[in-house]
C-alpha cells in the first residue's frame, strides 16, 4: 500500500479493499486448483497461499478499519444533529404553543 489509508478518499478506499480482496481470492483459487491436480501437496499449497495472502489480508484489515472508523464519525455527527434538531424543534414548539396561550 503506497499511501497511508487515512489519506484515500472514499471512493478510494473502496477500491482498494476490492482489489486487495480480489488479490487475496485469486491466490486461494490458485491454491485450490494445485490442491485438486496435486493432493498430495494440497496442504503445502494452502500453507503457501495463507502466507501470501497474509499481507493482502492485513492490507485490507487497515483499509476497513478506516472506513469503519469513518463511517462511526459520520454516524456520530448525524445522530448530533438530529439531536439538535430534535431539541430546537421541541423549543420552537414549545414556544409557538406559548405565544398563541
Amino acid at each position: 500500500m503506497a499511501r497511508d489509508p487515512c489519506e484515500l478518499s472514499h471512493a478510494e478506499l473502496d477500491a482498494l479493499l476490492q482489489q486487495l480482496q480480489k488479490r487475496a481470492f485469486e491466490i486461494y483459487e490458485d491454491a485450490a486448483l494445485r490442491a485438486e491436480t496435486h493432493p498430495a501437496q494440497a496442504t503445502a499449497a494452502y500453507a503457501r497461499a495463507e502466507a501470501a495472502a497474509a499481507p493482502l489480508i492485513a492490507q485490507a484489515k487497515a483499509v476497513n478499519d478506516e472506513r469503519v472508523r469513518r463511517l462511526r464519525l459520520r454516524a456520530r455527527i448525524w445522530r448530533r444533529t438530529a439531536l439538535a434538531i430534535a431539541i430546537i424543534g421541541s423549543a420552537a414548539l414549545a414556544w409557538f404553543w406559548l405565544a398563541r396561550s
